[in-house]
């Protein structure tokens, strides 16, 4: 597609940005007062693993508190909106390049339902754009979700363990590989861990993480 072509595109169907839902130009992911806010919004790792040891990855990456900017971008995400998981998938990719030495990227699934419901699965999306920005391989196939009755973001922590069971492993010979796993959002870490523990199990050799947000504040 040309450039004249993508300009009649954006007179016909407005790119707009996922945070704010304001007009941007065609070739911009998100506008520039909703990129310095996120940026207003950015944490380390550390942030959320000082408050959570002992977890069965090795590292971990993760951008923006879960809040403002960022929790309107993550629900566009869910709703299908792609410009500002491409937006998140650059800047994770950015960091992972610089710490991490990947096999191949896979994500948190979703029962075949949701997919069905939604027209595809946000993390998996996410997982793709960060393999394309690393040139590595994205590979499913490995975990499944079953369906569960309640939503995981109601349950307290002990019950999000407990639920996080519906992730189980396919049985997929990973021996050797170290495996980037991908989600959107890290707040007890009990489906990150679950699947951790299934990809081990299955013997990849080494499993980190991604996470656009996790649930803490900057200020913690």
């Amino acid at each position: 597609m040309n450039r004249a072509q993508m300009l009649l595109l954006d007179v016909l169907y407005p790119n707009r940005c996922d945070c704010c839902d304001s007009r941007i130009p065609y070739d911009r992911l998100l506008c520039d007062a909703c990129t310095d806010l996120l940026m207003q919004q950015r944490i380390s790792y550390a942030d959320w693993a000082n408050a959570h040891p002992e977890t069965p990855w090795q590292q971990g990456t993760v951008l923006f508190s879960y809040a403002d900017a960022a929790r309107t971008g993550v629900l566009a995400m869910k709703d299908g909106r792609r410009g500002f998981c491409r937006f998140s998938a650059k800047l994770l990719a950015e960091s992972i390049a610089e710490t991490m030495d990947i096999s191949c990227v896979t994500w948190v699934p979703v029962t075949a339902k949701r997919r069905r419901q939604r027209g595809y699965a946000h993390a998996e999306y996410l997982a793709h754009c960060i393999a394309e920005e690393l040139g590595l391989p994205a590979r499913g196939g490995f975990l499944t979700e079953h369906a569960g009755n309640v939503r995981q973001h109601d349950l307290p922590a002990e019950e999000r363990r407990k639920y996080a069971e519906r992730f189980r492993g396919t049985g997929a010979d990973l021996s050797g590989m170290h495996i980037l796993l991908t989600d959107d959002i890290l707040t007890t870490g009990a489906t990150l861990r679950r699947c951790t523990a299934l990809l081990l199990e299955m013997g990849a050799e080494r499993v980190d993480i991604a996470a656009v947000c996790a649930g803490v504040h900057k200020a913690d």
